[in-house]
């Protein structure tokens, strides 16, 4: 199956942070109760990773840089009812 897909932004700055809603299909510890088949947040932020990589053994000064990104849930958060 294939279907459009939204815009996803992919050049985040390292400490971006996002509020995600995610729903609890199995039971889940959310601060200091148990949820389950209910919503909750998460609180995430954008870690960069910087790995320097030697990549030609000829030229043992020349390093490579990667910069590998990646969400990090940092807490987690009943949803209030409104």
């Amino acid at each position: 199956m294939i279907w459009k897909a939204k815009y996803t932004k992919t050049d985040y700055a390292h400490g971006t942070t996002r509020l995600k809603r995610v729903f609890a299909w199995r039971p889940t510890y959310v601060d200091g109760d148990v949820v389950w088949l209910e919503f909750y947040e998460v609180l995430q932020v954008y870690e960069i990773l910087r790995f320097a990589l030697r990549l030609d053994p000829a030229k043992p000064t020349e390093m490579t840089e990667f910069l590998v990104g990646k969400w990090v849930d940092v807490s987690k958060r009943l949803m209030t009812k409104k």
